[in-house]
């Protein structure tokens, strides 16, 4: 690993709606080094069946900015700043940005639902439980969840259709 990579960490910045690959191609024009994770999906316009590559964190492009690169990051075309944790631009451990690309790399089909992650407050909106609250603890495949329900003062652990649920 080279030493300016050691020094300059990925950092997450946003983008405005749809506009991830102008902020990349700006960014790379500067030559600030970008990461833009895409999958392939399949969009269907006028009766037509096509691949097409989109973001696979909408409104995010990775960045590592030198020092000085650093302060012209807020004139970049289409951007909103920096992820911000404890008012500076929030760093982005390798390992995990390392892990988004052997995703993306491996060709495997998945899908990203920002909305639920574990930890996240869910209504049951369709079923036996429809208009319980639980907490969501996994995600079994693309469509079960595992769902924590807190039912006469003990939880019960229940698996559902993604469809079954909404998070608040």
């Amino acid at each position: 690993m080279f030493e300016s990579e050691c020094r300059n960490p990925w950092l997450v910045l946003r983008t405005k709606n749809r506009h991830e690959n102008v902020v990349e191609s700006v960014l790379l024009e500067k030559q600030v080094p970008t990461y833009l994770p895409k999958r392939a999906v399949v969009s269907s316009c006028q009766g037509r069946k096509r691949k097409v590559e989109v973001p696979l964190f909408p409104g995010y492009v990775f960045v590592r900015p030198s020092a000085s690169q650093y302060e012209g990051m807020r004139y970049i075309r289409g951007s909103c700043g920096f992820v911000l944790a404890s008012g500076r631009p929030a760093a982005l451990p390798e390992r995990d940005l390392d892990a988004v690309k052997m995703l993306v790399d491996s060709g495997a089909e998945f899908t990203v639902d920002p909305e639920l992650v574990a930890g996240t407050r869910v209504r049951i909106v369709s079923g036996a439980l429809a208009g319980v609250h639980g907490e969501l603890v996994r995600i079994k495949n693309q469509q079960i969840l595992v769902v924590n329900v807190d039912v006469v003062g003990s939880s019960v652990r229940v698996e559902l259709d993604r469809s079954a649920i909404e998070a608040l």
